[in-house]
Parts: structure tokens; C-alpha cells; sequence
């Protein structure tokens, strides 16, 4: 049936139908593909001509993408010069709707990110425009305006770290050490949004000295929040011990992971392994880009 907006009611045989094309993904992959898409920047690209989504990192993280596209078993990917650097770009065009259409089903209703939904329904209604002249209109499911909550058992942290997070481990001056010095890890969060940055201040319980900062690249504001508590970054430990990072970053938590175990020793020992922490350091340094804000 159709309702008063021109849309399908919910689980109507229509509509179900575009959900049984994305009846193989599963709900891990499904939360972690929305939060590596709510780290991104700008995914949802509408003009006057079309609509359209995209994903983009650089060269050496290309294999990500190509495990969105796998999975997902739609969209395409292209490699784009610019400067002397070789972006690769995963799409999907509104000249396949039932594309657009399987996408929708994915998203409608799971986006976290205020800022993100807003910029959802604007892709919704200009695809919703098309498919009207296109008499695909039946197909599009009813929008959900809900905002689903960010939560620690789900995998959509995950993807969003493998999107937008950092993770850092140095010395720090101290005048507890005969050294002068003590290991100092941290994580950070970074992203367009500061209300999405505060949810996740929330949820990981952060002290009130925690604060969402502004910081400016490329004349435009971005935000971060840095987690540098000793028992949140136990916590945020135990998540990511239980769900798999899929990028390159992988290999810098392994890392981080050891340093901040030799960090949690010393709150409670009081001793160090200077040896140790320089051997980890120099690896975790030699991982770290240039660029932190172009990370994927």
C-alpha cells in the first residue's frame, strides 16, 4: 500500500524485496559499514544532475574498499590523481536506482550522526525525485528520522574507528622517574560533528575534564576529543579485543596495545621498561602519517 507521501508502508512485498537483496549482510558488517561511513567527511553527493555516494582513501588502503564492495556485491571503484598523490574512490551512481535503493535499506533508520542523517535525507529526496520519474517511486521504503543509539556491543565503533580514530603512545615529562619521563598513550576521535564526538564522550563515561576541541584544517572546523583516561582506554582495550579492526590500523593498535599495557603495569607497579617502550615507540612512529586528518 501506498501512503499519503506517495511511499510504501514498511514490510510491504515491494519493499521487501530490495531488503532480500541485502538479506547476506550481516548485522557486524551492516553497524561497521555505517560507522566507517559516519567517519567519513562528505559521502552523500547531490547536485541539480544526480546523487550519488562515495567512499575515498588513499592507494595503500585501497583493499578496504574493495571489501566494502565485495561485501555489499554492488557500486565501483576508480583511482583519481590529485597532486602527486593516488586517491582510490568507492561509488554508487543514482544510474542504477536499485543500487541506490539496497543502500537506502542499509542506512534508513541506523545513521547515529545528526549531521549525517541530514545530509541522508537530502540524498533520500533527490532519489526519491528520480525513482518518481522513473515510476520506481513503490520501491522506496518510508523515511525513518529516528537516530539509533552509539552503544559498545555493537561493531558501528569499530567501523568508525577504522575511518577517523588515531592512536598515539609517547613520553611525557615527569618528575616521578629519575628519567624525567613516563609513557603517555591516547586515543583520538576526530570528526565534523562535536555532538557525535559527545555521544561518544558519553558512552565511554569520560571525566569533565575530557573536552570536544575545535580544531581548524584547511579553514574548516574539525573536532576532537582525546581519551587519556587510564580505566576508558582499558575499556576501549576490551572492545577492540573483541571486535577486529579491518584497516591498517590493525597493526598500530597491536602496537598501542603494548604500550599501554606496559603504561596500565606501571600505575601499579611503578616501573618501567625504558628498553621496551623505545623498541614500541620507534614502531608506532614509523606507522603514523603526516597527514592525521587524511587517515582512513
Amino acid at each position: 500500500m501506498i501512503n499519503q507521501q506517495g511511499t510504501l508502508k514498511k514490510d510491504t512485498p515491494e519493499t521487501i524485496c530490495i531488503k532480500s537483496l541485502n538479506k547476506n549482510l550481516t548485522k557486524s558488517f551492516r553497524n561497521w559499514f555505517i560507522g566507517f561511513i559516519e567517519g567519513n567527511e562528505n559521502v552523500f553527493i547531490v547536485n541539480r544532475r544526480y546523487a550519488r555516494f562515495e567512499l575515498s582513501c588513499f592507494l595503500k588502503n585501497e583493499s578496504l574498499l574493495y571489501y566494502i564492495k565485495n561485501k555489499l556485491g554492488f557500486g565501483s571503484i576508480r583511482k583519481l590523481k590529485f597532486l602527486d598523490t593516488v586517491i582510490v574512490e568507492f561509488f554508487v551512481h543514482d544510474d542504477n536506482l536499485i543500487n541506490c535503493l539496497r543502500l537506502i535499506d542499509i542506512l534508513n533508520g541506523n545513521i547515529r550522526c545528526v549531521l549525517k542523517n541530514k545530509y541522508f535525507y537530502i540524498y533520500y529526496n533527490k532519489l526519491k525525485v528520480k525513482l518518481k520519474k522513473n515510476d520506481l517511486l513503490h520501491l522506496l521504503p518510508v523515511y525513518i528520522e529516528n537516530l539509533k543509539p552509539i552503544t559498545l556491543q555493537s561493531s558501528w565503533l569499530l567501523g568508525y574507528i577504522d575511518s577517523r580514530v588515531l592512536f598515539y603512545g609517547r613520553w611525557h615529562k615527569s618528575k616521578k622517574l629519575k628519567e624525567g619521563k613516563i609513557l603517555y598513550t591516547n586515543i583520538i576521535f576526530w570528526h565534523l560533528s562535536p555532538v557525535l564526538l559527545n555521544q561518544i564522550k558519553s558512552l565511554l563515561g569520560t571525566k569533565p575534564s575530557c573536552k570536544v576541541e575545535e580544531k581548524k584544517k584547511w579553514n574548516l572546523p574539525f573536532f576532537r576529543l582525546i581519551i587519556d583516561d587510564i580505566n576508558e582506554k582499558k575499556m576501549f582495550f576490551k572492545y577492540l579485543s573483541q571486535f577486529k579492526l579491518k584497516s591498517k590500523k590493525l597493526k598500530r593498535f597491536k602496537y598501542w596495545s603494548i604500550l599501554f599495557d606496559l603504561e596500565y603495569k606501571y600505575n601499579i607497579t611503578g616501573k618501567q621498561d625504558v628498553v621496551l617502550i623505545e623498541k614500541y615507540l620507534t614502531k608506532l612512529a614509523s606507522t603514523i602519517e603526516e597527514n592525521e586528518l587524511n587517515k582512513i
